[in-house]
């Protein structure tokens, strides 16, 4: 017993392993790709005030991810000591990529431009990432039941259909759109990361490309010392600061958006989940409801603090733990943050193109599609297909919307016979595109009750769409009653409710061939 209890009080968590810094990298190259897209869009791209996105977002954004990653050291840190092994590894941790490009391009953008008024655009945006944050922590209780009743192919195909728009397609269009910096290093991530290339002296790849597209960036004069002058004149101490007046002006607006934040922060806590119990697969056993409440709690506490981005766990926990990982890199990546203080990713972003960083993003969209498509069955590939439907139609939307915006036009006062004549489908798209995430969501559980046969359960979920149909909260520009379109589009689903009622009751009938 004397020995048994000196073993226990010996114990030492050693907690900086053989793959590091091979996790921090990547891990740091996800994380702040994503800080640099926001500064890269919000400051240059839609001329935001610098006092809203370096004095307010950034440190936000540092609070959360800095408390949140420290917390999930200290999981893997209780846990080692707990077993007593000292191969836990940390959960990666972060703000959501999805929500990031979704809460921009749907909310935050499209507000600063109708309005142009870039602090309502950020309240609205810190209000959408407060009830973010109340989802996630309500997944922490409710997640389990969730997965029982819905479809893990449905939540995980519409959460991929988002990642493969926001982060891939539109990741690529910034590649294409500058191919001379960034065409050869995206095409050497994909050879690098795709055949799991050792590079010599255990050089992280992602940190290669992202030297060899600067050094492109630098050569064909895309980056020049007027970037880094006026970036450096920038640096100063942005403390934090606490805006929960702000986040609950913005609440007043936010009906319109629920539609985009509810079925995106239901498929961000199932993916928290799901990140967890991969992490108990490989033997790392973490308290799920604690886990997923940290994830909600991080994500009001950064809303307060000005950040309108949800965080998240990650997935990719078994990767890290593979090349040797333990807690080490999600400390290093947490103190990393501070530079969000003092206004230094803008300066790495003044050195390194966003449109080398995008490039990280794309691949990151493309992994969680691939990752999606391996844990589901093949007859269920459908639902991912037919949940992309309008979360592409979203994104077209958005695009002809922001074009005409610039040229002082909408769709109404160009008249929908201008489209007609250019045969473009605008009352197709426009009708796809409202409520898009809650339609790709309805249509991906709808998919998956019919591709297992459950005609029951399909019809609910058609009746379900009637419903939302009837209040506005799809294909309806604003939540309206008994809208024209709503009406229209509740009779169509309430119909294919009915035939599925049918298909239900003759489908273990010999002589009916379904």
């Amino acid at each position: 017993m004397k020995s048994i209890s000196k073993s226990k009080a010996e114990f030492s968590y050693k907690w900086w392993g053989p793959g590091e810094l091979n996790a921090f990298f990547g891990l740091l190259g996800d994380a702040f790709s994503k800080i640099s897209a926001i500064i890269g869009i919000l400051l240059f791209g839609e001329g935001f005030p610098k006092e809203i996105v370096l004095g307010r977002i950034l440190p936000g954004i540092a609070i959360a991810s800095i408390l949140g990653n420290l917390w999930y050291f200290y999981e893997a840190y209780s846990l080692a000591h707990k077993e007593k092994r000292s191969d836990v590894t940390a959960q990666p941790f972060g703000i959501s990529s999805t929500q990031v490009f979704s809460w921009l391009y749907l909310i935050i953008i499209p507000i600063y431009r109708n309005t142009g008024n870039a602090e309502l655009a950020w309240q609205i945006g810190l209000a959408a990432s407060l009830i973010g944050g109340i989802i996630e922590a309500i997944g922490a209780f409710i997640g389990k039941y969730i997965i029982k009743i819905i479809p893990s192919s449905a939540l995980l195909g519409n959460m991929a259909a988002s990642a493969l728009i926001w982060l891939s397609f539109n990741g690529i269009l910034s590649v294409f759109e500058n191919p001379i910096v960034a065409l050869v290093p995206f095409f050497l991530i994909v050879i690098i990361f795709n055949n799991d290339i050792k590079l010599p002296k255990n050089i992280p790849a992602s940190l290669l490309v992202i030297l060899i597209g600067t050094l492109m960036a630098w050569l064909t004069g895309f980056r020049n010392i007027e970037h880094l002058s006026s970036s450096i004149k920038d640096l100063s101490f942005y403390p934090p600061n606490l805006f929960i007046a702000d986040a609950f002006k913005g609440l007043k607006y936010i009906t319109p958006y629920l539609q985009i934040i509810i079925p995106l922060e239901i498929a961000n806590f199932i993916a928290t989940l799901q990140g967890v119990e991969s992490a108990a697969l490989v033997g790392d056993e973490y308290p799920v409801k604690r886990s997923m409440l940290m994830d909600g709690i991080s994500t009001i506490i950064g809303s307060l603090f000005g950040n309108p981005f949800p965080t998240t766990v990650y997935w990719g926990h078994p990767g890290w733990k593979k090349v040797g990982a333990r807690g080490g890199y999600s400390l290093l990546v947490g103190l990393t943050y501070i530079s969000c203080f003092f206004g230094l990713p803008q300066l790495f972003l003044a050195v390194v193109p966003y449109e080398i960083i995008v490039i990280l993003l794309i691949y990151i969209g493309i992994t969680v599609t691939t990752e999606v498509m391996e844990k589901t069955e093949t007859k269920h590939f459908m639902v991912m297909l037919i949940s992309l439907f309008p979360i592409l139609a979203q994104f077209i939307d958005n695009f002809i919307d922001s074009t005409l915006l610039v040229a002082g036009l909408t769709v109404e006062s160009l008249g929908y016979k201008a489209f007609i004549e250019g045969n473009v489908l605008i009352k197709g798209i426009k009708n796809l595109s409202y409520g898009a995430f809650s339609t790709s969501l309805l249509f991906a559980i709808w998919t998956a009750y019919i591709c297992d046969k459950e005609y029951r359960k399909a019809a609910i979920t058609s009746f379900i769409l009637t419903f939302c149909s009837l209040i506005g909260l799809i294909h309806t520009q604003h939540v309206e009653l008994f809208s024209k379109s709503g009406v229209q589009f509740g009779l169509l689903y309430g119909i294919i409710g009915i035939c599925c009622f049918i298909f239900e009751k003759f489908k273990d009938n010999s002589s009916v061939s379904i």
